[in-house]
């Protein structure tokens, strides 16, 4: 009976720790154009995982950022703060060429 608490505690502070290393500037952002936000992260030091994203049989990235995931709706981006910890942005996915949104 332990380990769903295990793993419920684990997952909380995983969510916490995503908010902890989110550079400030990310607050107040919700719904920005992740290529503005993208290029104010790189700015402020932070670095895509460029090896997350998928990629096509010739190794370019599927999507136009390399360090993104995308389902139906909704996306996630890797990047690596100026520490080096990783974390996963949210992102609401753009249809039909539109920019992708900022969802934490």
């Amino acid at each position: 009976m332990t380990a769903p608490r295990k793993t419920f505690a684990a997952a909380f502070s995983g969510i916490c720790a995503v908010g902890f290393f989110l550079p400030l500037a990310a607050l107040g952002q919700v719904g920005e154009g992740y290529s503005a936000y993208r290029q104010s992260l790189i700015a402020a030091g932070w670095k895509p995982n460029v090896g997350y994203g998928l990629k096509t049989a010739r190794g370019k990235p599927l999507y136009k950022f390399p360090e993104i995931v995308c389902g139906p709706t909704l996306c996630n981006a890797k990047w690596r703060d100026p520490k080096g910890h990783e974390t996963v942005i949210r992102l609401i996915r753009g249809l039909d060429g539109a920019d992708h949104r900022v969802a934490q």
